[in-house]
């Protein structure tokens, strides 16, 4: 029988006290971003102590301006040495910190290569650079990608299911109405449920608890039940960790 579990398929879970991280032992997965090296190390050594903790390892685009080259190669030599199958949180921004734009793409560029390298997954922040990064990933012909929190064109989401590629359906669509209308759209196997957690958006708290909310959501957009859309998100994680 197979147990299906709530996915927060992006959170900064290093940021959290491990109290919080073990409310969620028994019913969730939670994917872990890292935004450095620093934390990417934070993430694996989570991962090692939690078996319903997926890590992901990379360097945050808002983070590359302090970044050294070298961190890549230490970021090579953890993917080497440990259980790594995610990359992430990578991608560009020109939307925050477009100062920092030519450096985000060298960064990134790496991360494309290393991906299609290892078959990694790429769990993806692409604010102001949609439609870039996925003429990337196809250039780079990478497997499997998540936009996290997608806000890009609506026009995109065609292309990007058919590409087999996913997007993150955030708690942010309880007041981001451009965010409800990509969520409405979008066909259920390409979604995955996300907090983003600890992170605080126009005073809402993000939370791995506010999934819940996110699949009644989805259910009532697209007028099926709950339990048919916890199944179709924990089929979708499957598949990206297949």
């Amino acid at each position: 029988m197979i147990i299906m579990k709530y996915i927060d398929m992006h959170n900064h879970g290093h940021e959290l006290d491990e109290e919080i991280i073990l409310e969620f032992k028994y019913d969730y997965i939670l994917v872990i971003v890292s935004d450095d090296l620093e934390t990417s190390y934070k993430t694996i050594e989570l991962s090692k102590k939690y078996d319903f903790i997926k890590p992901c390892i990379g360097i945050h685009p808002w983070n590359i301006g302090e970044a050294a080259i070298g961190d890549l190669e230490k970021i090579t030599e953890i993917i080497d040495k440990e259980d790594i199958r995610c990359l992430g949180e990578v991608g560009l921004d020109t939307r925050f910190v477009a100062k920092t734009i030519d450096k985000q793409r060298m960064f990134f560029k790496k991360f494309l290569e290393l991906a299609r390298e290892y078959n990694l997954l790429l769990n993806l922040h692409t604010a102001g650079t949609w439609r870039e990064v996925l003429d990337l990933l196809i250039r780079y012909d990478i497997d499997k990608a998540y936009f996290h929190w997608y806000t890009g064109p609506i026009n995109l989401l065609d292309e990007i299911t058919d590409k087999g590629y996913y997007i993150g359906a955030n708690p942010a669509w309880k007041i981001q109405a451009k965010h409800r209308r990509i969520l409405e759209y979008a066909p259920l196997d390409i979604i995955l449920t996300e907090s983003d957690a600890p992170y605080k958006y126009r005073g809402l708290e993000m939370s791995p608890e506010l999934v819940k909310d996110t699949i009644k959501f989805l259910a009532e957009a697209k007028d099926i039940s709950i339990s048919n859309v916890r199944a179709s998100i924990y089929r979708n994680y499957l598949r990206l960790y297949r």
